[in-house]
């Protein structure tokens, strides 16, 4: 799409919406977003945020926002260092483009050109698969997030475990999220620069940019620059939470580290189409205009909640990008999560705006409402509360699922015992798929054992357990089937079928 020349009226208008002017009532103007980014906070018990509102080349806004912990924490400022996360994954896709630019590689590649190792359960997707198709989430494999987060399984074997992943869907038929193939991605770098994901990244999107504090993980921070702590508010309580990655692992699908200062910088990039502040081009005109692409339309049900209040027309992803029309301009965000950590990074690339909001609370929905009062064009008695609507919309949300959940519990049969005794239950089981869990004896209950974590198994009913895992607030069922030998023949869990093994897998 091209970008629209920056008129006086628009001027005015940016100005309004964003309550931020270069008049003499700009410390006003500036108190009225940031009054807006508190109230936020408050809502959303976030302890440290920090926000900015750039074109492609002025700050319009640029703050830090409350502390890096709760625990001893200091005020954060542009500076400080928070997760990415899944806004990684536009980054990527730019590392990709860069790739195509040099003629290493085509898009429509298949992905064993440049992976033959990779083989899947269908055989038509290790013929068929491309590039496009894992930047677009479009290959129609369930999401495998279990190997990553929860058995901490590397990259090498996920690969090999593809084999047995069955598809939820035709190939391109539906976007099913899916972080397993941005790994992949990040491999195909590797392999034709040379260089790791994030060095590459480094050397050739980052540094050339300025961004002298974005790290492709947690453990590469220099010693000195400061960084948040992730949290979690669960039963009315703040509480610091657990790392979902570990510090030195590099995962292209959501593992950078960076500051509001230097997401600013990679903001106004994609506003300035690909280029630096010199007009050197990093990415060429055609790779920039292919990331931005409509590659596939997504159904309401695989999109944000969001879009009951934004109402678009049409939804679509690009290369590392959701996008959607509102107020008749197409805008291109991401979010990204880890367990007490948040961020977005939304573009109007016609109006010459962006924003981000980087957070450490998990799942805090004031990083969506901060993204549309941003981009909303109307004036202020015309405008949603989009702080209220959305922290409405998100509670609502939660009220259906508790709904849903108690009808499960009603019909939870009473007075039930195991068929068998509890240590009877315990010990490994494997799935092809999955890889290996452990099962064990906690007084009545089980404890169920992954790679990463450990979830509490409270009896259900008669041979069915509750499994729950509070930071991903997961909530799944172990039913055992016994055989006819009196003992465990199989355990159903996360939609597979575990088997008893001699050793633990």
């Amino acid at each position: 799409m091209i970008r629209l020349l920056k008129t006086i009226q628009h001027h005015f208008t940016l100005a309004l919406v964003l309550v931020i002017a270069t008049s003499a009532s700009a410390v006003d103007n500036d108190r009225g977003l940031a009054a807006f980014v508190e109230h936020g906070m408050e809502l959303w018990h976030v302890p440290g945020a920090a926000v900015a509102v750039v074109t492609h080349d002025e700050i319009l806004f640029r703050q830090g926002f409350g502390v890096t912990s709760i625990d001893g924490g200091t005020p954060v400022d542009e500076h400080t260092l928070f997760a990415n996360a899944s806004t990684t994954k536009a980054m990527v896709a730019a590392g990709l483009l860069m790739l195509v630019d040099e003629g290493k590689l085509q898009l429509d590649d298949p992905i064993v050109r440049h992976l033959p190792e990779l083989h899947f359960k269908d055989p038509l997707l290790t013929q068929q698969l491309t590039v496009r198709d894992l930047l677009t989430h479009r290959t129609g494999l369930p999401s495998t997030d279990f190997w990553g987060f929860l058995q901490r399984m590397p990259l090498s074997e996920q690969i090999e475990r593809l084999a047995a992943v069955t598809p939820a869907a035709p190939l391109r038929t539906r976007q099913i999220y899916q972080n397993t193939m941005y790994e992949l991605l990040g491999l195909v770098i590797e392999r034709l620069s040379g260089q790791r994901w994030d060095r590459f990244l480094a050397a050739r999107l980052w540094r050339p940019l300025g961004m002298n504090e974005t790290f492709g993980a947690r453990g590469q921070i220099d010693e000195g620059k400061v960084h948040v702590l992730p949290h979690e508010y669960r039963e009315e309580r703040l509480a610091v939470t657990s790392w979902d990655l570990p510090a030195d692992e590099a995962d292209a699908a959501g593992s950078v580290w960076s500051s509001i200062h230097d997401m600013s910088l990679w903001a106004q990039f994609l506003l300035r189409g690909g280029a630096r502040v010199d007009g050197e081009r990093l990415i060429s005109e055609a790779g920039f205009a292919e990331m931005f692409k409509p590659q596939s339309l997504i159904d309401r049900p695989d999109f944000y909640p969001t879009a009951r209040l934004t109402q678009p027309h049409w939804i679509s992803y690009g290369l590392g990008w959701f996008q959607q029309d509102f107020q008749g301009r197409q805008i291109d965000f991401h979010t990204g999560s880890l367990s007490g950590l948040i961020a977005i990074i939304g573009l109007d690339r016609a109006g010459d705006r962006a924003v981000i909001v980087l957070g450490n609370r998990d799942h805090a929905e004031m990083r969506h409402a901060v993204l549309w009062q941003v981009m909303d064009e109307r004036g202020a008695t015309d405008r949603r509360d989009w702080n209220r609507d959305i922290w409405a919309l998100y509670q609502e949300a939660a009220a259906e699922r508790e709904s849903k959940w108690e009808v499960t519990r009603r019909q939870r049969l009473p007075d039930t015992r195991p068929s068998l005794a509890v240590e009877q239950y315990a010990g490994p089981y494997s799935n092809a798929a999955l890889g290996g869990i452990t099962v064990e004896g906690s007084g009545r209950d089980l404890l169920l054992r992954t790679g990463a974590v450990d979830m509490t198994m409270t009896h259900w009913h008669l041979d069915t357990f509750l499994v729950e895992y509070a930071p991903w607030e997961l909530r799944e069922f172990a039913e055992f089937r016994i055989g006819p030998n009196g003992g465990v023949a199989s355990l159903r869990l996360f939609g597979e079928e575990f088997q008893p093994s001699a050793d633990s897998d």
